[in-house]
């Protein structure tokens, strides 16, 4: 059918994939293009709770600001890779974005998103282990974690804790690759690009690749991004895998799809 016409039936349609009341969500969709079977397309469809649109559109209108655009993260980080990246035909690549409570995961081909996973795990496993074995507040901890000299603990002292922390988010990110396997014909992956506070954790990306067994690379959300001479260069690329989602957001316009 037509994009008008799905736009009429997509509420029937979304009911039978969406696990809350269909007049409690937001939904949204896009057509990807044909199946392989006659008849037959494939569609990206999302689906948000209102009162969660609810709660971002209020922190933004009270920061001064007027929201136009929504995206779900793990599209934010796609739209990143594509401005920044050489789409490479036929090879997987996973965009993982480890955050402070929340790995995103999507796993595109061809440019396309063909999975997406979230999960309820992130740094702060991490830092709470580092609260817990050095007697730290939890900013003092985040500290520590980002490679700071604190009282009654060095960085070198930290290293061991933060690796025997790592095992949460790294058993969390391979279980989600091994069901993407699993749901996709056993396809492989090509490469994880990895972003988000996880990505500067000092050897995380080194463990992931071992365990995961497939080559990791940290993101440069501007890599194609031109950067006014004021700013402070050193800095943004210092920072940069924090920034994948960001980046990915700022690239939307109101009223595209």
């Amino acid at each position: 059918m037509s994009e008008e016409e799905l736009s009429e039936s997509i509420k029937f349609e979304a009911e039978q994939y969406v696990p809350f009341d269909i007049e409690d969500v937001n939904i949204d969709f896009q057509i990807l293009g044909p199946t392989e079977e006659p008849g037959q397309m494939d569609v990206m469809l999302v689906a948000v709770k209102k009162d969660v649109i609810g709660e971002y559109v209020t922190v933004a209108r009270e920061a001064g600001l007027n929201p136009v655009v929504m995206d779900v993260d793990a599209f934010a980080l796609s739209n990143m890779y594509e401005v920044n990246y050489e789409i490479e035909p036929g090879r997987n690549i996973a965009l993982v974005n480890i955050g402070a409570a929340t790995i995103n995961l999507n796993v595109v081909k061809n440019g396309i998103p063909i999975f997406t996973r979230d999960s309820s795990v992130g740094t702060n496993t991490v830092t709470e282990a580092l609260q817990k074995e050095f007697n730290l507040p939890y900013e003092v901890a985040e500290r520590l974690l980002r490679g700071q000299e604190v009282e009654g603990a060095s960085p070198e002292d930290a290293h061991p804790v933060m690796v025997s922390a790592y095992e949460e988010i790294l058993a969390e990110v391979v279980r989600s690759i091994e069901y993407f396997q699993t749901t996709a014909l056993h396809e492989e992956l090509s490469e994880i690009l990895l972003s988000g506070g996880g990505a500067l954790l000092s050897g995380l990306p080194q463990a992931l690749a071992e365990r995961a067994g497939v080559e990791v690379k940290v993101a440069e959300p501007f890599r194609n991004i031109i950067i006014p001479k004021r700013f402070d260069r050193a800095y943004i690329e210092e920072v940069a895998p924090l920034a994948a989602v960001a980046v990915g957001l700022a690239l939307r316009r109101p009223l595209d799809r």
